[in-house]
């Protein structure tokens, strides 16, 4: 597969964000399990939590009820993340689809020809995480996005990632903050979203359309071991910790632009494996889920069944897929744009069109 070339526009702005994405890497230093620990700041540097005042939109692809909350398939890596961006001073508000949206990329619900009812309905998060917020502003208010009139109910079809940070940028968030939120954070979503895969990811997706808001957005996701034994130990809260860590760093460096789309990815490290580094990584041509069909349907149709299969193997240098492979936590920066330099065959052709 050929890459196009940046245009001249684009390339500046991402050689920019490159730089200071490098300094932040830099900055948010992850130790190997085992190794010494950094030593602690000055008391004096330590007596203001390092995002104090920051007001973050968090949002994901699952479920804002956090249904499942001993896989975690289903929103838990969420309430993780909000707890360590809450008592590292963040004042987080959450809006999230209502139920399971994995897979819906950035759809986004169209009103048509009348009006469709969507609801922004108050969600009490599981015990297990009630309390971890009561001190900011917002006191971590949780809030799920149906798509009907109240109430929401487990009938209810779910706003679509998309819809929820649309429904909380456009309208919502500033019963919270009148000017809006500073950083929207999507995850930290159930499994990887690397490669050709991240394209359909509603983590993703949620990223994407805070960037047409102009608001800076980072998609996190925890890797699923491929041993199924190992499921209940998807990283999320190492992948928090990072999360913190890396906000922190784009922080201080003032790196929290408009421009910023990031898709960060934390490995499951298994037992006599090492964690790696955070590096800068591109996305990759493979599709890590590996999707297939069974069975062979005649031209008069069928039905074909849908399963994971081995992913393809990676074709491009620097990918995001071969970074996580490795256990390194792979950073890519995102455009959030479709668009890209016309072939000048085709403007021709379109040129010459009467």
């Amino acid at each position: 597969m050929r890459v196009p070339s940046l245009s001249p526009r684009r390339a500046p702005r991402l050689a920019a964000a490159g730089v200071a994405l490098a300094a932040a890497l830099a900055g948010a230093v992850v130790a190997a399990p085992g190794s010494a620990a950094p030593a602690p700041a000055p008391a004096a540097a330590a007596a203001s939590p390092a995002l104090a005042g920051l007001k973050v939109l968090l949002t994901n692809d699952d479920s804002a009820r956090g249904l499942d909350a001993g896989y975690g398939t289903d929103g838990k890596g969420l309430y993780v993340l909000r707890k360590a961006l809450c008592a590292a001073g963040a004042d987080v508000l959450v809006v999230a689809p209502w139920s399971q949206q994995s897979g819906a990329g950035a759809r986004m619900t169209s009103p048509g020809f009348a009006p469709v009812s969507m609801t922004v309905q108050a969600v009490t998060p599981p015990a297990a995480y009630a309390g971890d917020c009561a001190g900011s502003p917002s006191a971590g208010a949780v809030f799920g996005v149906c798509v009907a009139a109240a109430p929401c109910s487990s009938t209810t079809p779910s706003g679509s990632p998309a819809d929820a940070v649309n429904i909380a940028l456009k309208r919502f968030a500033a019963n919270y903050w009148p000017a809006g939120p500073d950083l929207v954070l999507s995850g930290t979503n159930f499994g990887q979203n690397i490669g050709a895969t991240l394209n359909h990811s509603g983590t993703v997706g949620a990223v994407v359309t805070a960037h047409e808001y102009g608001v800076p957005a980072i998609a996190f996701s925890a890797e699923v071991p491929r041993d199924l034994a190992q499921i209940p130990n998807v990283p999320f809260a190492a992948t928090a910790d990072f999360a913190v860590k890396l906000v922190t760093a784009l922080r201080k460096r003032n790196a929290l632009t408009a421009g910023l789309v990031l898709n960060v990815n934390h490995p499951f490290v298994g037992a006599g494996e090492t964690l790696g580094k955070a590096v800068q990584a591109d996305v990759g041509y493979s599709s890590d889920l590996g999707l297939t069909f069974l069975d062979d349907v005649p031209a008069t149709g069928g039905t074909y069944r849908l399963v994971a299969g081995a992913p393809a193997t990676e074709t491009r240098r620097n990918a995001d897929t071969t970074a996580l492979a490795r256990n390194d936590i792979p950073v890519t920066a995102l455009d959030g744009d479709w668009g890209r330099p016309m072939p000048i065959q085709v403007s021709l052709v379109i040129g010459s069109l009467k």
